[in-house]
């Protein structure tokens, strides 16, 4: 396996310094000494903490993006709306970490930062276009991913696995009652 290179050593302390300490506790500083860099070296990739920032929620979303497109096994132009619902729904339900819950509530405040959010999310999971029960049961069932997303990246009681597997299936079959994995639950 490949060395990642300083920038993305970089972004991986900062994730590593927000999923322990929280937004506050990132300083140029703490990066540099959690990677070994010198303070100029990370100043060559980032001139300022917002810029690590925003390279920071840049690489998040994208990261989350890969792992939908991971788990429809496809790359998005070439899934259904289907596989959409159902890759969205898994990747919540397996991906759930402070970080990016930090991240995201601190982009709301912010149109720079929700952008890169925002458009993993009008890709993989728009809402509802039409007025029909099918395209609405589908939101819910994204809703509710996003609900448990959020209960695994906030509890301290984690779901059991197997619990957490019924959930997705169940979720999975709502956001697309006419394919194969909703036969199957």
């Amino acid at each position: 396996m490949a060395r990642p290179n300083k920038r993305e050593e970089a972004l991986n302390a900062v994730v590593s310094i927000i999923e322990r300490e929280g937004i506050t506790a990132l300083t140029l500083d703490a990066v540099a000494a959690e990677t070994g860099m010198t303070r100029a070296g990370l100043l060559y990739h980032f001139p300022s903490r917002e810029d690590l920032l925003l390279a920071t929620h840049e690489h998040l979303a994208n990261a989350w993006e890969q792992g939908m497109a991971s788990s429809a096994g496809k790359a998005i132009s070439e899934t259904t709306p289907a596989e959409k619902h159902a890759a969205y729904i898994k990747v919540c339900a397996r991906s759930a970490r402070r970080v990016e819950l930090l991240l995201m509530l601190e982009s709301t405040d912010n149109p720079e930062l929700a952008t890169f959010w925002q458009r993993v999310m009008d890709r993989w999971a728009p809402p509802p276009t039409a007025n029909n029960y099918q395209e609405l049961d589908a939101f819910i069932a994204r809703l509710a991913a996003d609900d448990l997303w959020a209960h695994e990246a906030l509890s301290a009681q984690k779901l059991p696995q197997e619990l957490r597997d019924r959930v997705v299936s169940r979720l999975v079959a709502m956001a697309s009652p006419f394919s194969e994995e909703s036969n199957q639950s």
